[in-house]
């Protein structure tokens, strides 16, 4: 029996004070609405959950992050959605928190991009004292919040190989139902986004979960040449045949949406990806360093049918630069950094600055950079692009030393394509989005986690297990 005074024991006065605060909480909620008890009690049972399981939180973390849409959100917070992602980050975010405190695993490593990518939102925070609009500007502050904290998340529990390819199976699951939903969930009448983007309707795109074309497209097109690469070191016939299916099915999907970037963006990747073969590496130099080189002349020299066709290709760009909604953007995107000598405009506020520049952009659905280096110029000038610019090439570094690093192993393939669907990315950012564009940065931070695991694996002399393929 328990005796009267180990009742008042103070560890166990602490526990009873907390569950009656944690139950007249509850009935606190009840009384304004009943349907947030329920939801909290699910939320404690999850994050209980995923503390056992943090790879767990860190799979279904990624997967909100590819889910959800804008037309998904519940409800806003200023200028901010709340969506699937924000309340599955929160989970992640305590139960990984509180699991680092209780086995003393520290959430803020070190990371190869992390003192740039600081250097670049203190920049924006900088200026924060010139932008236009301040709310545009701490919205976007706080995006950068949101993008360190799930890198942090990624970088602190995806520790080793094993781990990259858990977290990679849950990405790849997660865009085959986005896929499923999409195009299953038109053809059988279940979704009604259609309605949402008559622009897109008109033009007989598929929007898929309610987002732009270019945006939807985007979201699947990281993992379509890793999930190739993915498939080729399955020992099973089945998974191996599996994931290959994957990724035409994705592809597939992803192609519905019309989107000419998307489509280029996975050729690029698939290009660089077969640079990993060093008999097509080694050919493929030489006929472009030949290719370039006569083209080079004719263009120059104006010969044949060549010269003519640079010609009409400058031609076009220049009609691009002075017509399409592209080019009238990036022509804005100009005078904004000449009229603030270099400065830029700060964070935001590029919607009232546009105005001066071409009312009809003004009032359009168009009124956006459209491209990343384009909004960089525009918001935060010739400081922002250099350390754009720094960014890249750490970016780029960090993926060399990991292809060194993984070279005969399971992972080498990964250490290609992950890479080559950023760089896909990258061109493709020339003419499309902006630098806080989900999910690059989660996919970034996955392929950091990959170099981390092939760093420690070198230097602690227990290489990843060999693998090669050969043509």
């Amino acid at each position: 029996m328990v005796r009267l005074r180990e009742l008042f024991e103070p560890a166990l006065l602490l526990r009873v004070a907390l569950l009656l605060g944690l139950q007249t909480s509850l009935l606190l909620t009840f009384m304004v609405d009943w349907k947030v008890p329920p939801v909290l009690a699910a939320g404690f049972l999850a994050t209980m959950l995923l503390l056992d399981n943090p790879l767990w939180a860190v799979g279904a973390m990624l997967s909100a992050r590819l889910l959800s849409t804008g037309t998904l959100s519940f409800f806003t917070i200023g200028k901010i959605s709340i969506g699937m992602f924000e309340p599955v980050l929160l989970l992640a975010l305590v139960a990984l928190a509180l699991r680092a405190a209780f086995s003393r695993e520290p959430l803020w490593r070190p990371w190869p991009w992390k003192a740039v990518m600081l250097a670049i939102v203190g920049w924006r925070f900088l200026g924060l004292f010139w932008c236009t609009k301040f709310s545009d500007g701490a919205k976007e502050i706080i995006t950068f919040g949101v993008i360190f904290a799930t890198a942090s998340v990624i970088l602190a529990f995806v520790r080793t190989w094993d781990h990259v390819k858990m977290c990679l199976w849950w990405w790849i699951g997660a865009c085959v139902t986005i896929g499923m939903l999409a195009i299953f969930g038109d053809a059988l009448g279940l979704t009604s986004f259609a309605a949402q983007w008559k622009a897109a309707e008109s033009g007989g795109r598929e929007t898929g979960l309610g987002q732009q074309p270019n945006w939807f497209a985007m979201n699947l097109s990281f993992v379509v040449p890793a999930t190739a690469a993915f498939a080729l070191i399955q020992k099973r016939g089945w998974m191996r045949y599996a994931l290959l299916l994957a990724t035409l099915f994705v592809f597939l999907a992803m192609m519905t949406s019309g989107s000419r970037g998307g489509a280029g963006s996975v050729v690029i990747a698939g290009g660089v990806v077969a640079m990993a073969q060093p008999l097509l590496r080694k050919w493929f130099a030489r006929f472009a360093v030949a290719g370039g080189a006569a083209f080079a002349v004719a263009a120059l020299a104006n010969l044949g049918d060549i010269g003519k066709g640079f010609n009409r290709i400058s031609g076009g760009v220049t009609f691009l630069f002075q017509r399409d909604i592209r080019g009238a953007n990036w022509s804005a995107c100009m005078g904004m950094f000449r009229e603030s000598y270099g400065l830029g405009i700060g964070p935001g506020g590029y919607v009232e600055n546009l105005q001066k520049y071409s009312d009809w952009l003004y009032n359009s659905v168009y009124r956006y950079p459209h491209g990343i280096v384009w909004g960089e110029i525009a918001h935060t000038g010739v400081v922002g692009v250099l350390l754009l610019g720094a960014f890249i090439v750490v970016v780029a570094r960090m993926a060399f030393q990991t292809v060194r690093d993984t070279r005969g192993t399971e992972a080498e393939g990964l250490a290609w394509a992950m890479p080559a669907a950023m760089f896909g990315y990258f061109c493709w950012s020339f003419v499309e989005f902006s630098i806080d564009e989900k999910p690059f940065w989660e996919w970034l931070a996955l392929y950091t986690a990959l170099h981390l695991a092939a760093r420690r694996a070198k230097e602690s002399g227990t290489p990843l297990p060999a693998w090669s393929f050969k043509l």
